[in-house]
Order: C-alpha cells, then structure tokens, then sequence
C-alpha cells in the first residue's frame, strides 16, 4: 500500500486546475508525480483489474524503462488516414495549460505520458478480430507506475472541469492509492493445453508465389506478407503470465501489452521505430533474419550466413536507406554505420543497423509517420507495398506490425513496430507472423520463417509445457 507523500500538494493542484478551467472553459489536465518504493510492474499492472478496462505495459529492452498504465484519464482515439497529425495536434493542445507537478524532469516517462499505438492500415478493410482497437488509441494513464534505471515513480493522472470539487477529487485519488501496490498471488505461469489452427496456410503460400512472380517483373522491389495463428486453450488466457513469460524469455526486444475491453495485444518485439530522449533521436534498422543454432558453433555459423546472403542483405539495404532519408529529412547529425551486425533473440537473429541523430523541430509522432511502415513491415517502393498488402492479403493486421509506444509531455518518446504478438481473447488468440518479400523469395522458405516468428508467442503462451 502506498499513499502520496505530499497530500497537501495534490490539492493544490487539483484547486489549480479546477481554476485553469474555469478561466480557459475547457477540461484541464491535472498531473502529479511522486517518488515511490520499488514494486513489482506485473502486480501494478493487476492492480485493480476490474476497476481498469484500459491497461498497459511497456519494457523497453535493457529493462531501464518500465511502464505500466492503468485506466484512462483520457483516450485520444480516431479512425482514418490523418490519425497522426490529429493525435499530435490534440496532445498538444491538452498540454496547453496543464498543470504539472514533476520533482525531477530529469526522469522521462513521468508526468502526462501516453501508451498506444496505431493500425497497420487504416483504409485496409475492417473485421471484427480488431474491434477493440481504433486505428490510433494513445492513452493518458488514470494512474502509471514507471521504473527508470533504479528508481520508480507514479504518476496520477485526472482531467477536472470548472464545475469538479477539489476536495472529493484528492480524496478519490488517494483512495484509489491504497489499492494500487497491493500484494497480488502470481499468475498462473502456462495455459493448461490449447490447440493450434492455422489460417489458409495453402491460400497464403499461392499469394506469396503470385506476389513474387511480381516482384520479379519489377512492379516493386519487396512486398511484406502476413498471416494468422488461431489458437484455442481450455481456460482464459492471462495478459499477466504471458507478460511474465515474455519479460523472462525475450530479454532483447521490448514487451508490451495494450487491453481494452478484455481484449489485448501483447509481445515482445525487438524492432524499435525511433526513440527520442531530449534532443537525441535514435532509428533501428532490422531486417533478414535467420534461425538461431542449437550450439554455439552452429549459431556462428547461421549467423555468417546471414551476414553474407544477398537476398537478406538486400532486403536489409532497403530498410535502411528509406530510414535513412527520413532521418536526413527530418534530423540532423545523422550517423549510419557502414554494414549490419548481427541482432540475437532467443528463437531468431537478425540483420542489425543503429541510425543516431539529433532531433528538430520534427514532433516524434510526426517522424513516426514519417517511417511507417517501413520497408520491413511493408514494402518497397512504400506507398506500392501498402497497395498491394492491402489488395492481396487476407489478414486484417490491425496493430499488427504498426507503430507502438509511449510519448510524455516532455519530447521523450519511443516507438516500436508490433511484431512478435498475439491477440489475446478470453480462451481464445491470433498469433501473427510476416516475411520479407523480393525476387528470389521461396514460399516453402517463406513458411518456414514464419513457423520461426510465431515461436516467441506460443512459448509465452505455454506451448512447451504442451508438447
């Protein structure tokens, strides 16, 4: 149990910003920041569950930065192709005004900080597998627990209007307090037995020929196609045993979870977007990939193989020159190094470039837009690649491969693409894997790579404890 150290604080705040309502005549955002004992981020983010419909979770992949987010003091959400800008133009707007209260500014992540993320696609048709997820949902915590290097923080999180009391408020928040750092028991750590169903895999391996066969005409240079793993379990599936799972088997990539409703999309991906902290912007560029070895001198060997294959190293190429030219545009001081490394996660390598800038006046969800999708999530030429995804693919992707992150107040930021995930709904999910398309492609290859992409989420599912 916890209660803010500074009661009296959080009055004043609330008396503020009931006053700055009053005098803008428009909702005001109300945001305090204390520093706490370290917690356990899994428990926070069972805290109150049936109070919170709205959950995150975000570890980026050192671990230096946790976040969890329960409920919503307010929900920026639309559908539609301007998701971006509006997004940022309503972020900064509720910034105007708002009244802050951080001890150490230093720290990013505190204060208002939003968690969400964006479709694949917002003019790709719609079912209902994503009904739970606008095509852009960036939250403002009710209340966010965050770690960093060392230290935790928590973040209260309200919107008053003119007409609200300061007194109940202060008193609903301190009492919602006494309930978030609550001991809770440890989930369960497997799903006790589920089957698998794969969707259309004949369909989708006669898409990926067909898809080919045009990039060997030169109708584009790559094309990313997706596909579906439904899985059935006997008992629910948990968001907190599978986040655990995750935190422990991915130790490279960054683990997420976003819940609305009971529905939620987790995983653990190791491709970040673009991170930016303060005036220092940084790009990853991952793409071709290989199995990892079952020995060390086997695992060496694959990954020499990688570095040298030049149907990865071209699908690499293109990642990061498109990359690149957005940095240019939109950052200075950009440094490229001059070939891949080799990027480890438990069940696959990849082909690795890191891109450092320095950032402008470019918001970060501008240069998110910017990026996505890059050619690794979509294709080359950009705009072709969507089109033809859009066109030839079964899947609705939904957030999918699209941007997902976490932005404060305070120009700090980073954002990855949603790989390596699984919607999670109620005793039932869908795994989602997806390959780099070119002209020498195999389909059987091809498969293949995709049996390798869905194994990080059916372990965090349990399948070990299955087979």
């Amino acid at each position: 149990m916890i209660t803010i150290k500074e009661p009296q604080l959080l009055y004043e705040k609330l008396v503020e910003g009931v006053n700055t309502a009053r005098d803008c005549q428009r909702p005001i955002i109300v945001s305090l920041t204390t520093k706490v004992d370290h917690h356990d981020a899994i428990s926070f983010f069972s805290a109150c569950k049936r109070q919170f419909t709205t959950r995150s979770f975000w570890a980026d992949p050192k671990r230096e930065l946790i976040l969890v987010g329960l409920g919503s003091a307010h929900t920026y959400q639309i559908n539609g192709n301007d998701r971006f800008t509006w997004t940022g133009e309503q972020w900064e707007y509720s910034l105007r005004d708002a009244v802050i209260a951080v001890s150490d500014e230093s720290i990013p992540a505190t204060g208002p900080t939003l968690l969400g993320g964006f479709s694949f696609d917002p003019l790709k048709e719609k079912t209902s597998l994503w009904k739970a997820f606008p095509d852009a949902q960036l939250t403002l915590p009710s209340y966010m627990y965050t770690q960093y290097k060392g230290t935790s923080w928590l973040t209260s999180n309200i919107v008053v209007e003119a007409n609200d009391n300061p007194t109940m408020l202060a008193e609903e928040i301190i009492q919602d307090h006494d309930e978030l750092f609550q001991t809770h028991p440890s989930p369960k750590q497997r799903a006790s037995s589920f089957i698998k169903e794969e969707i259309n895999p004949q369909a989708w391996l006669k898409t990926v020929e067909s898809a080919t066969e045009e990039i060997k005409k030169h109708e584009l240079e790559k094309v990313v196609l997706a596909r579906e793993l439904r899985v059935f379990s006997d008992e629910p599936f948990s968001a907190e045993a599978t986040l655990m799972r995750l935190l422990d088997e991915q130790t490279a990539s960054f683990v997420f979870a976003f819940e609305n409703e009971g529905h939620c999309f987790i995983g653990a991906s190791p491709e970040r977007l673009v991170k930016q902290e303060k005036e220092h912007t940084l790009f990853t560029c991952l793409a071709g990939s290989i199995k990892r070895g079952m020995s060390d001198s086997e695992d060496r060997k694959l990954g020499k193989m990688l570095l040298q294959d030049d149907k990865n190293l071209h699908e690499h190429q293109l990642v990061v020159d498109m990359i690149k030219e957005v940095a240019l545009t939109m950052c200075t001081n950009v440094k490229i190094p001059d070939g891949p490394t080799l990027f480890k996660s438990r069940h696959i390598q990849h082909l690795f470039t890191p891109i450092t800038a320095k950032a402008t006046e470019h918001s970060l969800l501008a240069i998110v837009e910017a990026l996505h999708p890059t050619p690794a999530l979509g294709g080359a030429p950009k705009l072709k690649g969507v089109e033809k995804i859009r066109e030839i693919e079964e899947l609705d992707r939904g957030w999918y491969a699209a941007p997902i992150g976490w932005l404060d107040y305070n120009r700090n930021g980073e954002f990855a693409a949603a790989i390596r995930s699984a919607l999670l709904q109620g005793k039932e999910a869908s795994l989602f894997a997806g390959v780099g398309l070119v002209a020498d492609s195999n389909p059987l290859s091809e498969y293949d790579e995709t049996l390798i992409k869905f194994k990080p989420m059916l372990s965090a599912l349990g399948e070990e404890e299955n087979d």
